[in-house]
């Protein structure tokens, strides 16, 4: 278990699959997470969590230091091994957003991942329709690198979907 000055960062269980479950089911969460339709994700999605999870370098469950309650999940995947490349991920309930939360988990898994991972870079895809995420990870040093225009078709509107990363020289730099 990992912690910071508010958040427990930990390694997920079975019974945190319904949690997850029920985060990537909110439907202010779902449009800012899937290229789909918001929909009901049925519990055969939850097979996908737990190979998601399973799978990733970093896969975290981050919950409220203070109660223990469930907040979201964070992942990193090392995309590319011979490259030094992770891709970052965290989603968060509505409940726990503009608290600050984003930018603590964001911070400290980032950090864990150049230290430990031994990464040169860290990459991450956010939907330009989700301004909160993509200043919460300006804040803490990406910088958006490409814009995939019209990428998904969403809301009844084409939404474009930017790529972003941040290099371990930059990350250190800042430190």
């Amino acid at each position: 278990m990992l912690t910071t000055e508010r958040l427990i960062l930990r390694s997920y269980v079975e019974s945190d699959l319904d949690d997850i479950h029920r985060l990537w089911n909110d439907p202010l969460v779902q449009p800012f997470i899937m290229n789909d339709a918001v929909t009901l994700l049925g519990p055969k999605f939850k097979e996908k969590i737990r190979v998601a999870m399973d799978q990733a370098n970093f896969g975290a469950v981050i919950a409220l230091k203070e109660t223990g309650e469930f907040m979201g999940q964070g992942l990193i995947t090392v995309s590319e091994p011979k490259n030094r490349d992770g891709t970052f991920g965290i989603c968060l309930l509505p409940k726990f957003w503009s608290n600050g939360y984003g930018t603590e988990a964001t911070k400290f898994m980032i950090d864990f991942s150049f230290k430990w991972f031994g990464l040169n870079r860290m990459s991450l895809g956010v939907f330009a329709n989700n301004p909160r995420a993509i200043a919460v990870y300006e804040k803490v040093g990406f910088v958006i690198e490409g814009r995939k225009r019209q990428a998904v078709w969403m809301d009844n509107h084409w939404e474009d979907l930017l790529t972003m990363g941040i290099l371990r020289d930059e990350w250190q730099g800042q430190r």
